[in-house]
C-alpha cells in the first residue's frame, strides 16, 4: 500500500469499524516500540504524485530528519558489465583455447574474469568454518581484468575421476564467496567448461549459469562416467548452454531450449604475419614441412600419419603436442616425422609459418564427429593450405578451403597438390575467411546470447517532482558499480519547480531517459508516461526516495517471473511500508541504506523465499510488460495521488494474475512526505474522493492491509504466545548462548543457522545485541528465526528443545521437553555449574559437533533420541 500515509490512516479513524480502531491501537503500540530500536528514522520524501506507503502511524514517533544533502551531478554511466567466473578443462597455462580465447576478451571488454585453477586445495579437515576456508584461497591477478583462483575443498580433487562430497561442496562454495566479497562481485556469470563443476555451480547463489559445450564427453577416455550424469544435470539447470558444434547444439537443445551454437574462432593477429624470430630447431630442414599442432591423443590418427610419412620420405612431418594417450612408437622411428612436444602458445606462429601444408589427421568417431577444430581457424588466419580427415565441422564452415580426405591415397594426394599451390589469391581467401571468424566477433556475440537470455532489458520508471535531493541519491544507488547489466531508467520530471529540472537536463548517462512534462500529471499518469517510453521486458516503478542496496536486487525481483508464470508483479521487502512487506526488524541508516552486516543476514535466512499477497507497496513493483500490455496503464482518476496502487493490483489478479513478496530482496525507504504538506482540509478532501471512488469502483470497503509478517506481532504477554505457538503446530526451539549476536564464525552462531534449516522447526534465540543493535520485545529476524530480550514473555511456552550453547543462567520457569547442552560452547568448570543447576539437563559433545556448519539441522533429531 504505498499511498497509505500516517494522515492517510488518522483521516479514516471515524470512518472504520471498531476492530480497526482497535488494530490501529495496537499498531501504534507495536510501532513505538519498533522505534525506538531503529537507528534512524525513516526521512520523508517523495513528490507530490506518489504517497508512500508507511508501517501503521510510523509518523506519529519522533520527526523525522531532514533529507541528505548530496552534492555532485551523476557521473556518466560505465557499461553496464558483468564479472565472469569460468569453471574450466584446462588450466590457464595450458594449451590457449576457447576458454582461454574467450575469458581474455572478456577481460579486454572491461568484465573482470575469474578463472579457476583445475588444482584444488585440499584442507583435509571437518568443521573448518567460513574464514578459515577463506584464508586458504589463492587469487592471483595475472593480467588486467584478469585473476587466478585456487579454490579449497575438503580434499584435493581430480576434475576428471573424482566426485564432489558434501564437504566438499561446502567448502568451495565458501571459497568463491570469499572472493566475491573480497572483490564486490555482484552480477556474476559461471561459465562452465566441465561436468564435473555442476554440483558446485548448482549450489552457488546470485548467478547466472552458461555450459560452454566445446566437446563430446563421453568421447574423453579420462571422463568418469558420473561426469556423464552431472552434464543432463547441468544442461537442465543452466541459463544458456553454448556449443560449438552443430553435433553438439542437435543434441544439447532436446535438453535446453535455451541453446545456442558459437562456434571457435582465431586471434587473427596472433597468426596473420610471419614472426621476426627463426626457428633454429627447423632451420636445417630443406624438405617440405608437412606440419600439426594441438593434442595428439587417442582421437589423432596416427596410423595415418605412419602410413604417408613411409610412402613420402620426401616430406618431414612436424607433431606438436602432448602424446599423452597416443602410442608414437611407429612414427618415432622414423626419419622424416619430428615429435616436438608442447609448445607455449606465443611460438606456435613461428612453427605454423614454417609450415608448406597444415593437418587435422583426426579419426572419425563421436568424439571428433562434434569437434569443431580451433586449429582449423589459425591455420587459415596464417593462409595455409590445410588437408584434414573427413569431419563434419571441418566440410560445414570450410569444405571450399579445405583437401578432404578419407582415405590415407587420398590424404596424401591431397597433400601433394597443395605443396604444389602457387599465388597469393588463396592465401588471401583463407585469411579474410579467418578475419571473419575472430574472437572478438564471438565475445559480441556470445555477450549478445548472455545479455538476451540471463539480463533481460529492466525499465525502471521513477516519477519525480522537486526533492533533487532524494533524486540524486535514488540514482547514485541505482547506478552504482555492479549494477543490473541491461538496464534502462526512465525519469519523469513532474514539472519540477526546484534545481530538478535542471540537474536531470545536465545528467550525461546513456542509460537515463528524462521525460520532463509541463504539468504535474500526477503519479499514475507520470508512470503511465513513463512505461510507455520504455523499451524493457520488464517494469520496476521505483520512487525517488528509495535506496537500493546493491545489483542483485533488481534480479531477487524478477526471479519469481521465472518460477511462476502466473506472477505478474512482485515487490520487495522494506523498513518503511504501510502492508506485510515492512520488515519487523531492520538494522540501517538514512544515509546507507541497509546495515551490510544485516543484509548478509537477511539474504542467507530468506534465500529465495516468496510470500504471494493481495496488495504491493509501489514504493517500489515489479511487473512483466505483457501484465502491462494485459491490465492497461494505472487509473489517472486518482489525480495525484491515494489509492491507485490498491486499484492497479485489485486489476492485476482480477486478470488471473499472482503478486508476490520476494522476501530475499530489499529495497530502503525513507517515506513520503510531500502529499503531508497538502492543508488539511484539501488532504481529506482528496482521501475522500479517491476512497469513495476506489470503493464505489470495486463495490467494496477499503480495508486496512496487513502489518509484518511476524508470528508475534503486537503480541506482548506471555498467554498469548503462548497461544500463538500452539496453533502453529510446529516444534519451537529456544536456544541460549552469548546474549550478543555478531558473526555467524562463533560455534552457538552456527548451531542456531543450522537449526534454521529444518523446515518445521521455530527457533527463539535469547539475546540482548544483534549486530551492534538492541533487541527489543521479540522480532523477525528471519523466516522461522526471532531474536528477544524479554524470555519471561515465553514462561507460558513448553518448548520441544532449550539447547544451552554458551548461557550459564538459569531460569526457573523455562519449559522444556528436552534440555540440553553443548559442551563444546563450554568451559568445563562453566559446564559443571550448569550441570549443578540443571540435574535433569542431557549433554550433547562430539555428536554435536559434526552437525554444526551445514547439518546442523541435524541436531533436533539428535535431541530428540537422548
Amino acid at each position: 500500500m504505498n499511498k497509505i500515509t500516517n494522515n492517510r490512516r488518522r483521516s479514516s479513524t471515524n470512518r472504520t469499524s471498531p476492530r480497526q480502531i482497535k488494530l490501529r491501537k495496537s499498531n501504534y503500540k507495536w510501532i513505538k516500540k519498533k522505534r525506538s530500536v531503529q537507528p534512524v528514522p525513516p526521512i520523508s520524501l517523495s513528490h507530490t504524485t506518489h504517497q508512500q506507503s508507511v508501517t501503521p502511524f510510523e509518523s506519529e514517533a519522533a520527526p523525522a530528519p531532514a533529507a541528505p544533502q548530496v552534492t555532485g551531478i551523476i557521473a556518466p554511466g560505465i557499461a553496464p558489465l558483468y564479472d565472469i567466473i569460468r569453471f574450466p578443462v584446462i588450466d590457464w597455462q595450458f594449451r590457449w583455447q576457447r576458454p582461454q580465447q574467450l575469458s581474455e576478451q572478456f577481460a579486454q571488454q572491461g568484465h573482470r574474469v575469474f578463472y579457476v585453477t583445475t588444482e584444488i586445495t585440499g584442507l583435509r579437515k571437518e568443521e573448518a568454518s567460513k574464514e578459515e576456508v577463506g584464508r586458504f584461497v589463492s587469487i592471483k591477478n595475472i593480467d588486467r581484468n584478469v585473476w587466478l583462483v585456487t579454490l579449497c575443498a575438503h580434499k584435493p580433487l581430480n576434475l576428471y575421476k573424482d566426485e564432489m562430497s558434501s564437504w566438499d561442496i561446502q567448502y568451495l562454495k565458501w571459497s568463491i564467496e570469499h572472493v566475491r566479497d573480497k572483490f564486490g562481485i555482484s552480477q556474476a556469470v559461471s561459465i562452465v567448461d566441465l561436468p564435473f563443476w555442476t554440483p558446485l555451480v548448482t549450489a552457488m547463489e546470485q548467478h547466472h549459469i552458461v555450459y560452454d559445450c566445446m566437446d563430446h564427453h563421453a568421447g574423453f577416455s579420462t571422463n568418469d562416467p558420473a561426469m556423464l550424469d552431472q552434464e543432463e544435470r547441468l544442461l537442465r539447470v543452466a541459463g544458456l548452454v553454448v556449443t560449438s558444434s552443430q553435433h553438439l547444439y542437435d543434441w544439447a537443445i532436446e535438453h535446453n531450449p535455451s541453446t545456442v551454437l558459437i562456434r571457435n574462432a582465431a586471434d587473427i593477429s596472433h597468426f596473420l604475419k610471419p614472426p621476426e624470430q627463426s626457428l633454429t630447431e627447423l632451420k636445417s630442414i630443406k624438405q617440405p614441412i608437412i606440419g600439426y599442432y594441438g593434442a595428439i591423443s587417442d582421437w589423432f590418427d596416427i596410423r595415418l600419419i605412419e602410413t604417408v610419412a613411409r610412402n613420402r620420405p620426401e616430406w618431414t612431418f612436424v607433431l606438436i603436442g602432448h602424446t599423452f594417450g597416443c602410442d608414437t612408437t611407429y612414427v618415432e622411428k622414423l626419419d622424416n616425422v619430428i615429435l616436438l612436444g608442447e609448445k607455449p602458445y606465443h611460438e606456435l606462429p613461428i612453427y605454423l609459418h614454417r609450415f608448406q601444408v597444415a593437418l587435422i589427421p583426426f579419426m572419425k568417431n563421436m568424439l571428433t564427429k562434434a569437434t569443431n577444430p580451433v586449429k582449423l581457424y589459425e591455420y587459415l588466419a596464417a593462409g595455409k593450405p590445410v588437408v584434414s580427415t573427413d569431419l563434419p565441422e571441418v566440410e560445414a564452415v570450410a569444405s571450399d578451403m579445405v583437401s578432404i580426405a578419407d582415405t590415407p591415397d587420398k590424404f596424401e594426394q591431397a597433400i601433394h597438390e597443395a605443396l604444389q599451390e602457387s599465388g597469393t589469391e588463396q592465401i588471401k581467401r583463407r585469411q579474410e575467411f579467418a578475419r571473419h571468424n575472430n574472437w572478438v566477433q564471438r565475445y559480441q556475440v556470445l555477450n549478445d546470447y548472455i545479455t538476451q537470455h540471463l539480463f533481460p532489458k529492466v525499465s525502471v520508471i521513477i516519477v519525480v517532482h522537486n526533492k533533487w535531493s532524494y533524486t540524486e541519491q535514488c540514482l547514485r544507488n541505482l547506478l552504482q558499480k555492479g549494477h543490473y547489466p541491461n538496464l534502462e531508467v526512465v525519469i519523469v520530471d513532474n514539472a519540477s519547480t526546484d534545481q530538478t529540472s535542471f540537474h536531470l537536463k545536465a545528467l550525461n548517462n546513456p542509460l537515463v531517459k528524462v521525460i520532463s512534462s509541463p504539468e504535474n500529471l500526477g503519479f499514475s499518469a507520470g508512470n503511465t508516461l513513463g512505461c510507455l517510453e520504455s523499451t524493457g521486458e520488464y517494469m520496476i516503478l521505483l520512487n525517488n526516495d528509495t535506496l537500493v542496496p546493491d545489483g542483485s536486487w533488481i534480479t531477487r525481483l524478477l526471479r519469481p517471473f521465472h518460477e511462476d508464470p502466473q506472477i505478474g508483479m512482485t515487490g520487495p521487502m522494506s523498513n518503511y511500508v504501510g502492508n506485510d512487506q515492512a520488515l519487523d526488524y531492520f538494522i540501517g541508516d538514512a544515509v546507507y541504506g541497509a546495515d551490510v552486516r544485516w543484509l548478509h543476514d537477511f539474504y542467507e535466512l530468506y534465500h529465495q523465499n516468496i510470500r504471494y499477497t493481495d496488495l504491493l507497496g509501489f514504493f517500489c513493483v515489479a511487473m512483466k510488460r505483457s501484465v502491462w500490455d494485459k491490465v492497461g496503464s494505472l487509473d489517472p482518476a486518482y489525480g495525484i495521488g491515494m489509492f491507485e496502487d490498491d486499484d492497479y493490483c485489485e486489476r492485476v489478479r482480477n486478470a488471473g494474475y499472482r503478486l508476490a513478496i520476494v522476501e530475499d530482496a530489499f529495497v530502503y525507504h525513507y517515506g513520503s512526505a510531500t502529499i503531508k504538506e497538502l492543508k488539511p482540509q484539501a488532504y481529506d478532501s482528496l482521501w475522500e474522493k479517491n476512497k469513495a471512488y476506489y470503493e464505489q469502483k470495486w463495490n467494496k470497503s477499503w480495508r486496512l492491509p496487513k502489518g509484518p509478517h511476524s508470528l508475534f506481532h503486537l503480541a506482548d504477554h506471555p498467554q498469548e504466545i503462548a497461544n500463538r505457538i500452539h496453533v502453529t503446530g510446529k516444534k519451537f526451539a529456544l536456544v541460549l548462548g552469548d546474549k550478543v549476536w555478531d558473526t555467524h564464525s562463533r560455534r552457538w552462531q552456527k548451531i542456531v543457522m543450522g537449526l534454521t534449516e529444518d523446515e518445521n522447526l521455530y527457533v527463539i534465540v535469547y539475546a540482548h545485541e544483534y549486530h551492534g543493535n538492541p533487541i527489543i520485545g521479540t522480532r523477525k529476524v528471519g523466516p522461522r528465526l526471532y531474536f528477544t530480550n524479554r524470555i519471561d514473555l515465553f514462561s507460558q511456552v513448553t518448548f520441544d528443545h532449550v539447547i544451552y550453547c554458551g548461557s550459564t543462567d538459569v531460569y526457573p520457569y523455562l519449559r522444556s521437553d528436552h534440555f540440553v547442552a553443548d559442551s563444546l560452547c563450554y568451559h568445563d568448570h562453566w559446564l559443571k555449574a550448569l550441570l549443578s543447576n540443571l540435574p535433569n539437563i542431557k549433554v550433547l559433545g562430539d555428536a554435536l559437533v559434526t552437525h554444526t556448519v551445514r547439518n546442523v539441522m541435524s541436531l533436533t533429531r539428535d535431541i530428540s533420541t537422548v
